[in-house]
């Protein structure tokens, strides 16, 4: 029986593309991806640990969403378009691509919950595509899902994991697509580190 459990189990594993691949690690940065069910885009996880800071620290800067350019690559006109206290929004950001790609635009809520101490926390997004009009000339990004998890330990290290999976939808190669799931990541966690002065 449990022989057979543990086949069940291997399967799933195999059949949901679970399996995640180390693709990067530099920096103190590790970035890896694995397919994901259903989609021909793979799903992203970077992962690093920031000394002496504060959680608290790391989250005000992934929660100002009026600066994401200096977070996120090739992000312009990030606006929020929905405010509920520091722990709720709904933003809009754009992400230029290289010519020929069409630009996208993207709609997220963002819903953070905090543990009591001050430890842990996750901040979790969801797209809202149909929430304002398309704006023309930009294709609105339909699909994309993704994390925070910050967890901080005794000594002022916090550990940062970025996790995402997203369909830019369009005309687009997926290999042209999953090219930027290792820099894209990479990129923002090293923005993060020099936002934060480390």
């Amino acid at each position: 029986m449990k022989y057979l459990l543990l086949i069940n189990f291997l399967f799933f594993q195999a059949a949901t593309g679970s399996d995640w691949e180390l693709k990067k690690d530099k920096s103190g940065i590790q970035v890896s991806t694995r397919s994901f069910e259903g989609s021909s885009f793979d799903e992203f996880k970077g992962v690093t640990t920031i000394s002496n800071v504060s959680l608290t620290e790391v989250l005000d800067i992934i929660l100002d969403v009026k600066n994401y350019t200096s977070l996120f690559p090739d992000c312009v006109n990030p606006r929020i378009l929905k405010q509920d206290g520091k722990f709720y929004d709904i933003h809009s950001v754009e992400v230029k691509t290289p010519w020929p790609v069409k630009s996208r635009d993207a709609i997220y809520e963002q819903k953070t919950t905090l543990s009591a101490d001050n430890k842990k926390a996750q901040v979790n997004l969801k797209p809202m595509p149909d929430f304002i009009p398309e704006k023309e000339g930009l294709l609105r990004i339909q699909k994309g899902t993704g994390f925070w998890e910050l967890e901080e330990d005794v000594n002022r290290n916090v550990k940062v994991t970025y996790q995402f999976h997203g369909d830019p939808g369009g005309d687009i190669p997926s290999w042209l697509a999953n090219s930027f799931v290792v820099s894209q990541p990479f990129q923002t966690l090293n923005n993060l580190k020099n936002r934060l002065g480390k």
